[in-house]
Order: C-alpha cells, then sequence, then structure tokens
C-alpha cells in the first residue's frame, strides 16, 4: 500500500491528485466500478462457490485488476495502446499486478477482517454479505488510486514535475541507501511491537484478543512510525527541522492518527485475515501475533522513514528552479556546498532522477 501513502504524504503527488477538477471526476469514475461490482457479484455467486475464501479472493483480484486498467485509463487521458507504448510494458505490470491483484486481495481481507473482529459478522458463518462488501469496496479503493496514479502519469508527461513517481522505485533506491538507518529503526519497533503482542496476550479474554492486539499493536506501531518520519524528515532530535520552522505537533498527531496508525492497523488486520481465511487458523497462538506484529512494525516503519526523507527531499527539490535543476554545473556544486557544511546527504541529485517519471 506505500502508492497509497505515497499519493497522499509527499507534497506533489498530493497536490496533483487533490485538485478540484481531479476530485469531481474521481467521485464519477468511483460510482461506475461499485454498482458493476455488485451487479457481477450476483450474477457469478450463482456459478462460482464465492463462499469459499479462494475464489472470493481471486475472483476480488481478478475483478481489481480489471478495474485498475479501465480507471487508469481514465486518468491518463490517452488510449490503452498509446499508454503502452509512452509508459512501457513495466509500469502497466505494476499497474495491473500490485494496485490491481494484490491491492485488490489486501482490501478484501481487510474488510473481512474488520467484519469478523469488530462487528462478529463471520464470513466463514454468513458468506453472502461479508463477500459482497469486500468485493465492492476493493473495487472502488483500487478504481480511487488507479484514477489518481494514471492522473499523475498524464501530468508527467505533459511536463509538470513529479519527482516520485508512487511505484516504489525511489522507496527500493532508498532502502539500498539508508539500509543502516533503517535497520536501527526497523529493529527497535520490531521488538517493542513483539514485546508489545507478548505483553497484550494475558489482557482479556481470549474471544478479545484478536481486538486488543489490533489496537494495542496498532499504537505501538504507530508512536515508531511517526518519530521515524520525523527522523526521515531531520525534525527528530531538534526543535527545528532542516527548514528551520519549529515541529508542528498538532500535525505530527494528525500523521499518527493517519496514515500511521490507520496503516498499522491495516496491515496487522491483513495479517490477520489472511490466517484465518487463507491458512483456514482457527485460533492464532500468542507466536502468531508476535510475528504479525512484527511484520506491521518493520513495514510501517520503513514506510514511514522513507516517506519523512522523500517528503523533505520534495520540498527542497521543488524549491529549486526547474532551468537551475536541468543544469548539472550548478546542481553539484549545490550537492558539493551540502557535503561540505556537513548536512546529512538526503540523495545523490543525479541518480535520484531514476524514480521519476521520464
Amino acid at each position: 500500500m506505500l502508492h497509497r501513502l505515497s499519493l497522499r504524504v509527499l507534497p506533489q503527488l498530493n497536490a496533483l491528485v487533490t485538485a478540484s477538477p481531479v476530485r469531481k471526476k474521481k467521485r464519477w469514475v468511483m460510482l461506475a466500478p461499485g454498482l458493476v461490482a455488485f451487479g457481477l457479484y450476483r450474477l457469478f455467486k450463482q456459478v462460482l462457490p464465492l463462499s469459499d475464501p479462494f475464489v472470493l479472493l481471486l475472483f476480488s483480484g481478478t475483478l481489481s485488476a480489471i478495474t485498475a486498467v479501465w480507471a487508469f485509463r481514465q486518468g491518463r487521458g490517452v488510449s490503452i495502446r498509446e499508454s503502452l507504448h509512452q509508459d512501457g510494458w513495466m509500469r502497466w505490470a505494476w499497474l495491473v499486478g500490485w494496485v490491481g491483484v494484490a491491492y485488490g486481495i489486501q482490501l478484501s481481507l481487510l474488510v473481512l477482517a474488520l467484519l469478523q473482529i469488530f462487528v462478529n459478522y463471520d464470513f466463514l458463518l454468513h458468506p453472502e454479505g461479508p463477500a459482497m462488501m469486500a468485493i465492492i469496496i476493493a473495487c472502488t479503493s483500487v478504481t480511487r488510486d488507479a484514477f489518481e496514479i494514471g492522473y499523475v502519469q498524464r501530468m508527467a508527461s505533459e511536463g509538470v514535475p513529479v519527482p516520485t513517481f508512487p511505484d516504489g522505485r525511489a522507496f527500493r533506491h532508498w532502502m539500498g541507501q539508508e539500509l543502516q538507518n533503517f535497520s536501527k529503526w526497523g529493529g527497535a519497533v520490531l521488538i517493542l511491537s513483539m514485546i508489545g503482542a507478548w505483553g497484550l496476550g494475558v489482557v482479556g479474554p481470549v474471544d478479545w484478543q484478536p481486538v486488543i492486539q489490533s489496537i494495542g499493536i496498532s499504537i505501538i506501531v504507530a508512536t515508531g512510525g511517526l518519530l521515524a518520519f520525523l527522523d526521515g524528515q531531520g525534525q527528530l532530535w531538534s526543535r527545528q527541522g532542516n527548514s528551520g520552522r519549529s515541529i508542528k505537533w498538532l500535525s505530527g498527531l494528525w500523521f499518527w492518527v493517519w496514515p500511521s496508525f490507520t496503516f498499522a492497523a491495516t496491515y496487522f488486520l491483513v495479517l490477520w485475515g489472511g490466517l484465518v481465511f487463507v491458512f483456514q487458523v482457527t485460533a492464532i497462538s500468542s507466536g502468531g501475533f508476535m510475528g504479525m506484529a512484527a511484520v506491521t512494525g518493520v513495514l510501517m516503519t520503513a514506510y514511514t522513514l522513507y516517506l519523512g526523507w522523500r517528503k523533505t527531499y520534495e520540498e527542497h527539490k521543488l524549491a529549486i528552479p526547474e532551468s537551475i535543476q536541468r543544469c548539472p554545473f550548478v546542481m553539484g556544486i549545490l550537492q558539493n556546498s551540502k557535503n561540505l557544511m556537513g548536512s546529512k546527504p538526503m540523495v545523490d541529485l543525479k541518480t535520484s532522477q531514476s524514480p521519476s517519471v521520464n
């Protein structure tokens, strides 16, 4: 779900996809797939065993992939053939495979887990209602994100600066450079989340463990995620950030709520749904909860640390006129000046172009 985080946390991407004309068109685009998904569910439930979790998730992933293609086309504004020629097969493979199939399945698992844990609406006992909601919500969410990604691609092709395309390339590049810093934060949050899961295992009755664990672990991971985000921005150990402005703790609290706590709970519930509905685990042990907490902690720490670094990088990059950015000589002087001043190099300005849209 890194693409979703990038679209909302990184300033340039958020500004592009939340502009008023884009939001208006997106509402109409999101309406159709929800209605179509409802109709297809009513049609195919007569011939497919959608009460089986495997069949349901496969159906949801396939339908989400088709939806992603259609929604990306709406946001991109060109034909699929022309987009394939301009954007390349790799981008389309990522869109269909990750934003469509994988993301759609994750969202379906999230819906099933939410309904069972917090509403006591068990898909395994009453499949029709949860199955229908899992398919509709997955398709609608995939539509929203694919449309926004298509619009970002469209703006980039028209010459609008897009320093970070939300396909994960910048994240992988960053991970290779900042592995040591990530290991420090990731290891700390991993240990704390596992200890927290172990401690929560003795709180309350066994039947309440999914609720207790999902909330408790999300609080721990969200706190670690916020601290990692501030460290990525260079604002954690001082009262002022790199830009010279005081840290806005109200904004920090909001980031703790969304996306840190929200996505920590999301990942935890998706993992829980995978164990219960895919692997048919009837009772998750204390070790299972500790493992889920560890995975959630590592993922969220990696993403929030990266987003903090990337947000600050974009603020610096977009503040420099594009005419200067295109001059390697001037940019080389600026980068050397930063290094001589002893500031932490945020990125190699030459190699940073690799995650950008060409």
